[in-house]
């Protein structure tokens, strides 16, 4: 069972014109709050690691059927597409540069709404780019959506509606808003004060201190944003403009400051207390997955301290915990065929495979 289940009301105001269920005046968040001894016996899951060439140091990796996309943070090829059920490596894509058709810093790999494309997210242009896994010759995208202005302000993204994007600023007190392509608001919800019960910290250091990359369903009708700093993740409802925050296994916010030695407030953490909480998350049809590090960034690749995989429903009930044997950065599910695929942080980074045992995949 939960060791504490709270309801707290948070004031909702909306930038623009909001047209959503979500622009009454006031909003209900719920806070589900666990700790370890909440948590199932673990499930100790062994990988399998490939060898695929070419990887270096990746960054993100999608899965899309019998295909995955792994993003490079290095300065030759952004892209590898890898056919995961011959367990071929198929080609490198995606010119570096700041050309037609080139791309410089793959910040997010996302699904397109085509059969086997995908959308990759430059942070430093803030624009789109769309490729195919299918075979090709050229390493140019085969398409470029450019976002508007306000784009320069957000600090994450994911596709809310093929027309639409649901955005974290990097300032102001609202939590998420879903935009058009144009930068238009058309909802907001949630407050970010609504995090910590300090009164004098403005939003954006509260903002910093819950950083969190927005994941969608595939459905795009849930979103889950999993703290890096913080243990939560927030799961909005987009219809009911409800957010649900599990908050654990430990729910304290990290020791900071509020600096203003930049001329702005920032956060400033305690670097020698703070450790990296989720790493990245995947949002489900019906699971939410979490991947717990719960150690210092210089800690990352420790072997003797290897990461945990929580699993979630919407409800915010635990459904099962992971183990794993190798130690990630990143991850996606290949739900339809029960198997988790990491980036392994070590020596020699690649692919790893984890085969979800059938048993565990039944809800309680």
């Amino acid at each position: 069972m939960m060791r504490n289940k709270l309801t707290l009301l948070v004031g909702f105001f909306a930038l623009g014109f909001a047209c959503s269920p979500a622009s009454e005046e006031n909003e209900i968040e719920e806070i589900v709050v666990f700790d370890e001894k909440d948590l199932p016996d673990p499930i100790a899951l062994v990988g399998k690691k490939y060898n695929f060439p070419n990887i270096t140091n990746p960054r993100n990796i999608l899965c899309l059927g019998d295909f995955l996309v792994v993003s490079e943070r290095s300065n030759g090829d952004l892209l590898h597409i890898l056919d995961i059920q011959s367990e071929k490596y198929i080609r490198s894509t995606g010119k570096n540069g700041l050309g037609p058709g080139e791309a410089t810093l793959v910040w997010k790999l996302e699904p397109a709404f085509e059969k086997e494309s995908f959308w990759c997210y430059d942070l430093e242009q803030t624009f789109f780019s769309k490729y195919s896994v299918n075979e090709g010759t050229s390493k140019l995208a085969e398409s470029q959506l450019r976002l508007g202005e306000i784009f320069h302000y957000v600090a994450d993204l994911t596709w809310a509606s093929d027309t639409s994007l649901l955005v974290t600023m990097v300032d102001g007190n609202d939590k998420y808003f879903e935009v058009s392509l144009q930068g238009d608001t058309l909802a907001a919800y949630g407050t970010w004060d609504s995090m910590i019960d300090r009164k004098d910290v403005p939003a954006n250091v509260i903002s910093s201190i819950h950083q969190g990359r927005l994941k969608a369903s595939p459905d795009k009708r849930e979103f889950i944003a999993a703290g890096s700093r913080r243990d939560f993740i927030d799961v909005l409802d987009k219809a009911s403009g409800k957010i649900l925050s599990i908050r654990g296994p430990v729910d304290e916010v990290p020791e900071f400051e509020v600096d203003y030695s930049r001329g702005y407030p920032m956060a400033a953490m305690n670097m020698k207390t703070l450790t990296v909480k989720y790493s990245d998350s995947f949002a489900g049809k019906e699971r939410i997955y979490g991947l717990h590090l719960g150690k210092s960034f210089r800690n990352i690749s420790d072997p003797d301290e290897l990461n945990r995989i929580f699993v979630f429903d919407y409800q915010g009930k635990i459904l099962n915990q992971y183990s794993l044997d190798y130690p990630l950065t990143g991850f996606t599910v290949y739900e339809e065929k029960g198997i988790i695929y990491g980036l392994t942080v070590d020596a020699d980074p690649n692919v790893v495979a984890f085969a979800l045992p059938e048993a565990s995949l039944l809800t309680e």
